[in-house]
């Protein structure tokens, strides 16, 4: 059993750099879900056409304006393949509809030439930079030759990368940092968002990378570190970076287990005496009906089976299946032996299914309705974490 959430109340919307991460293993939501923040840029490309006598340039027309600095001039500039700024432009143009809706100053409108052979294949996005304490805001990316379309594949190229390179935990504190940046404009500060046991915990801007040289593919502003709060037991943090430009969802650099209780033990293991008996007891059970609630003796959900099979040999276990991972000690897959206990967790950390260790690969487990209480494959060992109740 897991106290199941909502598809709304599970669905995390961060608005300023936001991000939407949908349920299990599918990615986040895609950019046009992702607003600008409240002190970002605004302004849209009315126009993006060959530039007239020739193919070596683009004729950029549009609008932009920054909270900061409503009736200020604006600037605008073209970014080419994510790393080339090749032409700035200054807001002169009137334009009274958006004065008037947005409050700006009179002449928020803008034109840009923008050299870049348009026959190739390049990416061009036209930036409205930042001028007060947000992020300057991709307004439009195209592919050129214009009028090209993408294959979904060759959008998700265009989605952030990144990597986790440190995770780290003390007795009240998860630590994770890394880097992360947006192929389309590598120099942009990124929005990154840690969650940890299936909620948001904190959302950050990236900060300037701390060493060179930088990893292929990182900016210069492309440094997080994030340390939270947490409390004794195990816990499951996810890193999601917010997309921007022309990709197709929010990226996931991955999750990663830690433990406030130190690390796991070197030694050889002895199965205990409980494991045993927890396997035969839970194997006693195989071909009983799946119930949600439910702990036996004839009927069980997951974490019903596991209080059930250990509750029989007097070991107390909490109830849900996210208590129980919080209150195993984490262990590798490597040391994992029959009666230790297999946690899935989705893509923002929230453990929502737990069974019974046999071997590698293998489990027993009330699974579903449809399945009972059986035998269960391991399956995607990204969205596993092992635990044990009775050794480290």
């Amino acid at each position: 059993m897991r106290l199941r959430r909502t598809t709304a109340s599970r669905l995390a919307l961060l608005t300023g750099g936001a991000l939407t991460v949908a349920l299990g293993a599918v990615p986040a939501a895609p950019a046009a879900a992702n607003p600008a923040g409240p002190h970002d840029p605004i302004g849209a490309v009315s126009s993006i056409k060959t530039a007239p006598g020739g193919v070596s340039a683009l004729a950029v027309t549009g609008w932009a304006a920054d909270p900061d600095a409503l009736t200020t001039n604006a600037t605008v500039f073209a970014v080419v393949d994510g790393v080339r700024r090749v032409a700035t432009a200054v807001t002169s143009i009137a334009n009274a509809t958006v004065t008037t809706k947005y409050h700006t100053g009179p002449t928020p409108g803008f034109t840009m030439t923008v050299p870049v052979d348009a026959t190739a294949a390049h990416t061009v996005c036209i930036v409205a930079g930042n001028q007060g304490s947000g992020l300057s805001t991709l307004l439009k990316c195209v592919p050129t030759p214009l009028g090209t379309t993408l294959t979904s594949a060759q959008r998700a190229k265009h989605n952030p990368v990144g990597a986790i390179q440190h995770v780290g935990v003390s007795r009240t504190a998860f630590r994770m940092a890394g880097w992360s940046s947006d192929p389309d404009y590598v120099a942009r500060h990124a929005t990154v968002v840690l969650y940890v046991d299936g909620e948001s915990v904190a959302t950050v801007i990236t900060h300037t990378y701390p060493t060179t040289p930088r990893p292929a593919g990182a900016g210069a502003g492309s440094a997080f570190d994030i340390t939270v709060p947490v409390s004794t037991g195990m816990h499951i943090g996810c890193i999601w970076v917010v997309n921007v430009g022309m990709g197709t969802n929010n990226t996931l650099l991955g999750c990663r287990a830690r433990d406030t209780r130190g690390a796991t033990g070197t030694g050889t293991i002895t199965v205990p005496k409980l494991n045993t008996q927890v396997v035969t007891e839970a194997k006693r059970h195989i071909g009983q009906p799946y119930v949600w609630g439910a702990t036996g003796p004839t009927s069980f959900d997951c974490s019903g089976l596991v209080m059930y099979s250990y509750g029989r040999f007097a070991y107390v276990t909490p109830r849900v299946s996210e208590a129980q991972a919080l209150a195993a000690r984490l262990i590798p897959a490597s040391r994992a032996v029959p009666g230790d206990l297999v946690f899935y967790h989705d893509s923002i950390g929230d453990v929502f299914h737990v069974g019974i260790y046999l071997s590698p690969g293998k489990s027993v487990a009330a699974i579903d309705e449809s399945q009972g209480v059986d035998y269960q494959t391991i399956w995607d060992p990204s969205s596993v974490t092992y635990g044990s109740f009775t050794h480290t």
